[in-house]
């Protein structure tokens, strides 16, 4: 598991790490100021679509009605679900972690200037990887299962997993040895991308789609993008004062051309990354051009169908430089 790794290193930011309740703080400020109503702590408990309007019921029993809703709910979204768009029961990988809050100068001991991050794959068996990443003021510490399709009745020990992980880290000294792991948090990743991410009034938005790298777990790229295409659609239904599924089937096809089929094309790779990762790596690690693609495509930056045909012509040169042992 440790025998190949493939560091990378660039004069501009690989990533970018945010603390999740700044970031959605922030957000939720943005629309606000832009005239939305917040509604904080007020979950969602029904909706109802009919052919004049959308009926939000809140949990403390208010009501909200609109033109047309977006379901930017979640994996385990009920706008999706009330529209017929996806099933309660929704298949879904698991990951732990948590966020260790840290001294600056602490933090730039262990991971420098730079703020290098560690991904380990396929870490205790586990078909996905555990990461630490580190932040301005902390580390994001977790490990996750990413299995393509959810076609496996195997059950895998996360918690068990994270230990281990949590001690290897401090014994390799990328985390001071006083870090307590303290209690953990639990995710839920979406598998599948739903197949249709809209009907009459309603479009559906990131996690709630489905729209997740499959192979880092990363979600708020598409989550931003598609956001910003059902923004566009939605102005459009309402210059026309049409919210039919004719009209706002535009919202699929504008978030296919932008990430859609790279999301795809990663789903039929990402099996195959995890059960070849370390031969992968070793393949990527000499390369730096492969290390510079695959990061790119990895985190958003890049589309996979652009550089297809050099990933498998980088790759091939390097199967024939092992045969012919050539170093």
């Amino acid at each position: 598991m440790e025998k190949y790794c493939a560091e990378f290193q660039s004069n501009d930011p690989v990533i970018a790490l945010v603390s999740r309740e700044t970031f959605d703080n922030k957000l939720a400020s943005i629309a606000v100021d832009h005239g939305a109503e917040f509604y904080d702590g007020k979950r969602v408990k029904d909706v109802n679509i009919t052919t004049d309007k959308v009926e939000v019921i809140l949990e403390d029993g208010k009501t909200i009605n609109s033109e047309v809703v977006v379901g930017a709910d979640g994996v385990s979204s009920i706008v999706a679900q009330k529209a017929g768009l996806s099933t309660k029961n929704k298949v879904v990988n698991i990951c732990v972690f948590q966020e260790y809050k840290l001294n600056e100068k602490i933090l730039d001991d262990f991971t420098t200037k730079k703020h290098l991050c560690h991904i380990h794959m396929v870490y205790s068996n586990i078909p996905g990887y555990a990461w630490m990443f580190p932040k301005k003021d902390s580390f994001n510490i977790g490990i996750g299962e990413f299995i393509p399709y959810k076609k496996t009745d195997l059950k895998f020990n996360l918690v068990y997993a994270y230990n281990s992980y949590f001690n290897l880290l401090q014994k390799k000294k990328l985390i001071p040895l006083d870090l307590k792991i303290g209690k953990l948090r639990g995710g839920c990743i979406p598998v599948n991308i739903l197949k249709k991410t809209y009907s009459n009034r309603v479009v559906v938005c990131g996690d709630a789609a489905g729209f997740i790298n499959p192979v880092s777990g990363g979600g708020i790229y598409y989550a931003m993008i598609s956001g910003g295409n059902a923004a566009s659609v939605i102005y459009m239904a309402f210059e026309k004062e049409n919210f039919d599924s004719s009209l706002l089937s535009n919202y699929q096809n504008l978030w296919m051309q932008e990430f859609g089929r790279d999301l795809h094309a990663l789903s039929r790779i990402s099996n195959l990354w995890l059960k070849n990762s370390e031969k992968l790596i070793k393949i990527i690690s000499k390369d730096k051009r492969l290390i510079d693609i695959v990061s790119g495509f990895l985190y958003g930056n890049l589309r996979i169908r652009d550089y297809r045909s050099k990933i498998i012509s980088y790759y091939i040169q390097d199967r024939i430089k092992d045969v012919l042992g050539i170093l």
